[in-house]
């Protein structure tokens, strides 16, 4: 824990006694946190109680004031059962706590315009550019992050040493209770800027470096991404609209779904899978330059989860490579004989393998003794239906049990899981949630649309086949497609709209105020009241599972109703701004992060890519008809040999894409070094050095 000096250091000569400075920073309303305390009713707990959690208050507010920051007051009034806590930083400790902590800000463009850590010796050049959302120096979000830093290490005593920070955790722990939130303040004027020219701007680019700026790089990383996929998604989208049209005009004459172009759009779906990845590794590169993310993860900090970890090492093990003792340490271990993390990974990997053997015999199981008793040569869609709705029901209850729901407030047994094996950072912590939630859910979304599409004709079930009628199964597969996808769809929907409702109003009925409202009472609210009543923010990691997950629907079993994916395009496109809207006017303000790339996603994302061409080849080959209007008389052998054929072309198409769209941007790398070189130019022209990263 940090140690602050004596608050006389924030002091200089242009300070103000009469407090006219902090009036008109008031004024201008500067980015805050929120603390909320909780005011005991002297009617129900003793007075001892009382007076001992009003000085234990007055105690956290003043080492606030002790470590130097501004803290305003407010009592929630008619209800006087909470205490709101503005906390801002005058500029002054601002500077300096930006100096010490490394904080690094653009320089202007005549200066190269790079990234550069603050230094009072620059800010006196006038080096910095202004911030984006309009303040001098620091935005927003460096100012939010300097203040949290603050607030968690210790103030200076009378002797310059250090004495007792605040215990945060126990101050939120029962029974007391004392402080009941923390959280930072949006600021109105960026907040009605997004909402205007991100969230209600349908028809607009997102401004991508308005929103980094203020909720920071991880936020930002993923609304380029989600933007990048639905940019792309207007390829297969729209072919799938025209083939989808044409299936419409070919049914009274075959009967079928099936036409000459579906193999076309199958091939399509496969080469976009495999020519997004490339794109988008493309596109992530580029940010990683124009945001100055390089070396990110080499200088990540360490979770305070490890180092409070019961079997983290402290100062006892030494490294191999410096003959060092390492700080924390955890040992990897081995899975023979099981020991260290390895060992607790084990347990995870054996959940994962139950959930997958649940999922897949739900779904023979279904099939047989379910959808298949109700099929007949006239008629699948009743039993195809049935089949897609109970297995999907199954697979979001198995997720829901795995992942949780953070918009309801409940984590998942896969949190619990991962937090066992003790990452050491936020980024590994995060990699081993996205992997292994891909292990189990791969079989729980999918294993339904391969056993329809490759299983029931080829593979007994318990010694029998129960085959689709008149071995057609891409009817069968195309109900089933899109029920699972729509019902996937409509999911998200309940998670994004109907679950938050239904957390805030439980949340609510512990309220004061809201049961005067319902009593026909108005209760009038300051901004921060209304904004602790707010939700957190789902978190990225969430954020992206529904539409990498869309992803493999779409380029895996598109072909298997093409109007699908057009729908899936419409859906984002509105999704994407609705997340917003509500990020920016029913959530808290997260903690501003930084993310330099998707992580495990995009290996996610490549096994996508190529299991779309196993997919896409083999229904060519085996489920749909479409390559008999071609070869009337092929054979059943003859139509094995198409998807080794088809898939071995499609493979190649997939290395050419590889090796012909750059992963490395050359044109971002060379604008990088040359912001590089022109501030190390800059620097030595004014004899200045820019600290080195701490590791």
């Amino acid at each position: 824990m940090p140690v602050r000096q004596k608050a006389t250091r924030y002091r200089t000569e242009f300070d103000d006694d009469d407090g006219s400075a902090a009036l008109l920073a008031a004024a201008m309303g500067p980015p805050a946190m929120c603390v909320v305390f909780r005011v005991p009713d002297e009617d129900e707990v003793p007075a001892e109680d009382c007076e001992r959690i009003t000085l234990a208050r007055e105690k956290v507010i003043g080492t606030l004031r002790a470590l130097n920051l501004n803290v305003d007051q407010y009592v929630n009034k008619p209800a006087g059962d909470k205490i709101f806590c503005k906390i801002s930083a005058p500029d002054t400790m601002l500077r300096f706590e930006a100096e010490s902590q490394g904080i690094r800000l653009r320089l202007k463009e005549e200066h190269g315009g790079a990234l550069c850590k603050f230094s009072q010796e620059l800010d006196e050049r006038d080096a910095f550019d202004k911030a984006l959302d309009g303040f001098e120096l620091f935005s927003s979000k460096e100012q939010l992050f300097i203040i949290k830093e603050v607030i968690y290490s210790s103030p200076a005593g009378d002797d310059g040493e250090g004495v007792d920070d605040i215990k945060w955790q126990q101050l939120w722990d029962e029974p007391d209770k004392i402080v009941c939130g923390m959280f930072g303040l949006h600021h109105d004027r960026m907040r009605l800027k997004l909402l205007n020219e991100w969230a209600r701007a349908y028809g607009k680019p997102q401004p991508l470096e308005l929103i980094r700026e203020y909720f920071g790089e991880k936020i930002a990383l993923f609304y380029t991404w989600m933007g990048f996929y639905n940019t792309m998604l207007w390829i297969p989208g729209l072919v799938g609209l025209a083939l989808f049209i044409s299936q419409v005009y070919t049914y009274p004459l075959t009967n079928s779904l099936d036409n000459p172009f579906v193999p076309v759009f199958a091939c399509v779906s496969a080469m976009w899978a495999s020519m997004f990845c490339q794109l988008w590794k493309n596109l992530e590169n580029t940010r990683k330059y124009q945001w100055d993310t390089l070396k990110f993860e080499d200088l990540e900090q360490t979770r305070e989860e490890f180092k409070s970890h019961p079997k983290t090492q402290e100062d006892e093990h030494v490294n191999a490579i410096t003959g060092e003792l390492d700080d924390f340490y955890f040992d990897e271990g081995s899975y023979f004989p099981p020991t260290g993390r390895a060992q607790v990974q084990l347990v995870t990997y054996t959940v994962i393998l139950i959930l997958n053997i649940i999922a897949i015999m739900s779904s023979v199981f279904i099939w047989k003794t379910v959808a298949h008793p109700m099929m007949s040569d006239d008629d699948v869609m009743v039993g195809s239906i049935l089949f897609s709705v109970l297995t999907t029901i199954i697979g979001l209850i198995i997720d829901g049990v795995m992942d949780g729901i953070a918009e309801l407030g409940i984590r998942g047994a896969m949190h619990q899981l991962i937090a066992e094996e003790n990452w050491m950072t936020d980024t590994d912590h995060e990699d081993s949630i996205i992997m292994k939630t891909f292990y189990f859910k791969f079989a729980n979304k999918y294993m339904s649309l391969f056993f329809v599409a490759f299983g029931v004709n080829n593979v007994p079930l318990f010694e029998e086949f129960y085959r689709c009628p008149s071995w057609q199964c891409m009817p069968v597969l195309q109900v089933v497609f899109c029920t699972t996808v729509t019902m996937e769809i409509l999911y998200s929907l309940m998670v994004a709209h109907l679950f938050p409702i239904i957390n805030k109003y439980f949340d609510s009925l512990a309220d004061n105020s809201a049961l005067k409202a319902k009593a026909g009472k108005v209760v009038q609210k300051a901004p921060f009241e209304e904004q602790e009543e707010w939700l957190d923010a789902t978190p990225v990691i969430d954020l992206y599972k529904d539409k990498v997950y869309q992803f493999g629907y779409i380029s895996m079993f598109g072909v298997a109703f093409p109007m699908v994916t057009f729908l899936c395009l419409i859906f984002n496109l509105l999704d994407m701004r609705s997340r917003a809207l509500t990020l920016l006017s029913k959530n808290k303000r997260p903690d501003p992060k930084v993310a330099a790339d998707i992580g495990p996603y995009q290996q996610v994302l490549e096994v996508f890519a190529t299991m779309s061409i196993i997919t896409n080849s083999s229904i060519c080959g085996i489920t749909s008809y479409g390559l008999y209007f071609y070869f009337p008389e092929m054979t059943l052998t003859e139509g094995l040999w198409s998807v080794v054929i088809l898939e071995h072309l499609l493979f190649i198409v997939r290395i050419f894409c590889i090796n012909m769209i750059p992963s490395e941007p050359s044109h971002a790398r060379l604008v990088w070094q040359t912001q590089q070189d022109r501030k190390a130019k800059m620097l030595e022209k004014w004899d200045l050095t820019e600290p080195e990263d701490e590791q």
